[in-house]
């Protein structure tokens, strides 16, 4: 074995009462760029805090090398009102290098700066390698866009000398240069690097990746290409064993049933001529016997074969369940002509250089806003939605509408699932919309778990459900990066459920392929 970075042996994480996450895992990191992938709710994330020490397993050991750092998925997400120079430390010492060139300094100041004379030099720098102006330093990390806060948590993980960095879905608020930039930055990095992400072009750049599904990690060394090859693989031998087994068990139970109606038959005959007494009772009582045993037999040899068939029925079951496509039964929104919203001389809060904005949407019309980090996507939907008011100009709305923002707001993290989707839809019994978050794969005791507690796919379709499922639906629904967070399948799956909804939409994400498959029609670029 290479010499490793982190290295962990029969990791275990539970929750009682409920089965491990994960159980007895055993993991050796390297230097070299891995990828984590796995269906949402498979523990990905909880595997990462273990490995980072963030969370604690209740079993196993692990060693880290080297330093270990850890951005989580709801970085970009989170409220932070400090400058970006105080986020990074910094702060003290450029107010100290600013006293001492303009003549006002003290001693403790050179004692600050450390004779850190070309500190704003050496930032601009680096900043501009993670695609970041050293105008920002002084501005509150809040003003930031998702994909600049994004960037901004890598460049302070990467100031950390000789880390092993593990990033969770560092992609969900980059935009496409800075998804091209990020590969390249991974695939540059000398201290190792873990990547829990489903971009799928991101995941075209690893030869190394580890799937964690039902509780245990399987690698793939040849690269993406090869995971999907394999997976499909297994998929169809699933399937086929699932119908062979079906088939065997069919058989196996109409064998059965035959033996035992011959037996049944025999045994009646032997009844009949007993009725008749010509035969001493001993040999009655022997013949007896003989049948029953027979009886036994018969039974037991198809019986074993019939558990063994249903074992592997289950199993073909338990992996194919997790590829049935979710349902999404949408609720179909009240019909409404003519212009759902327009904009006339808008001009946006917190984007600067950006000309006043003269725009409408008719009902049923589906757009995509494109755009760079920074250049106002979530700030227009904003003032469309009532959140902030425009600097100037007016916003004129007809109908209802529901935005689903990058942080999901309109989720309570404290209520459950369940409670947030009755609080959000009015008017149905507990029972129903308990049944549409089974639809989502969110039963039972997940349904009730606090929606902070749920993964970021899993959160996200509570939203979904609160926006497209309840008991009515907006007329115009404004979706912010809806595919961050979720797996594979279910990117592919929100697209076709987008694609047949009845509303009109405005999409803003940075993949092509997804804004594609949702069936956008127009385009809405803010330079």
């Amino acid at each position: 074995m290479a010499d490793f970075c982190i290295s962990a042996r029969g990791l275990t994480l539970a929750f009682e009462p409920h089965p491990p996450v994960f159980a007895a895992l055993d993991l050796h990191l390297t230097s070299e760029p891995v990828a984590l992938i796995g269906p949402n709710g498979a523990g990905k994330t909880l595997l990462a805090e273990c490995l980072a020490g963030v969370r604690k397993p209740q079993e196993g050991s692990l060693e880290r090398r080297v330093p270990v750092a850890f951005l989580p998925q709801q970085a970009a997400e989170q409220e932070d009102h400090q400058s970006v120079a105080a986020f990074l430390g910094v702060d003290a010492a450029l107010n100290a290098l600013q006293r001492l060139l303009s003549g006002k300094g003290q001693v403790d100041d050179l004692s600050i700066l450390e004779e850190r004379w070309t500190l704003q030099e050496d930032l601009e720098v680096e900043l501009a390698e993670f695609q970041l102006g050293v105008d920002l330093l002084d501005a509150p990390v809040s003003a930031l866009s998702g994909g600049q806060r994004t960037r901004l948590h890598l460049f302070k993980l990467a100031r950390l000398p000789s880390s092993y960095l593990i990033l969770d879905e560092p992609t969900n608020h980059l935009d496409q240069a800075g998804r091209d930039w990020l590969a390249n930055w991974i695939s540059q990095r000398s201290g190792g690097t873990l990547v829990i992400t489903h971009d799928q072009a991101l995941l075209a750049t690893f030869t190394h990746l580890l799937e964690l599904r039902a509780g245990q990690l399987q690698p793939y060394r040849l690269g993406f290409a090869d995971y999907q090859e394999a997976r499909k693989q297994l998929l169809e031998k699933a399937r086929q064993t699932k119908n062979q087994a079906r088939l065997t068990l069919k058989k196996e139970r109409q064998q059965l049933q035959t033996e035992r109606e011959r037996h049944e038959q025999r045994a009646a005959k032997g009844r009949a001529k007993a009725r008749k007494g010509d035969l001493p009772k001993v040999l009655l009582d022997a013949r007896k016997e003989r049948s029953e045993a027979t009886g036994g037999r018969i039974a037991q040899k198809h019986q074993a074969a019939i558990n063994q068939e249903q074992q592997c029925l289950q199993r073909a079951e338990a992996l194919l369940g997790h590829e049935r496509p979710l349902a999404f039964p949408l609720t179909e929104p009240e019909p409404v002509s003519g212009c759902l919203l327009a904009l006339n001389e808008v001009l946006l809060p917190r984007v600067t250089a950006l000309r006043p904005l003269n725009w409408q949407i008719q009902s049923g019309e589906r757009w995509w806003l494109q755009g760079a980090n920074g250049r106002g996507k979530s700030t227009l939907l904003e003032v469309i939605s009532g959140l902030l008011e425009p600097l100037s100009g007016e916003v004129q709305r007809r109908g209802s509408l529901r935005l689903l923002d990058q942080k999901l707001s309109l989720l309570n993290g404290e209520e459950t699932a369940l409670a947030n989707f009755q609080r959000l839809n009015p008017g149905w019994t507990q029972a129903d919309y308990r049944d549409r978050l089974a639809w989502l794969r969110l039963r039972g005791d997940q349904a009730l778990l606090p929606v902070s507690d749920l993964s970021g796919g899993e959160r996200l379709k509570v939203a979904l459900a609160c926006c497209l499922m309840g008991p009515e639906s907006a007329q115009l629904i404004l979706l912010d990066e809806p595919d961050n967070h979720l797996d594979l399948e279910s990117q592919s799956l929100l697209a076709q459920v987008l694609a047949e909804f009845k509303g009109s939409l405005l999409l803003v994400s940075h993949s092509t392929p997804f804004a594609q498959a949702v069936g956008v029609e127009q385009q809405l670029v803010l330079q």
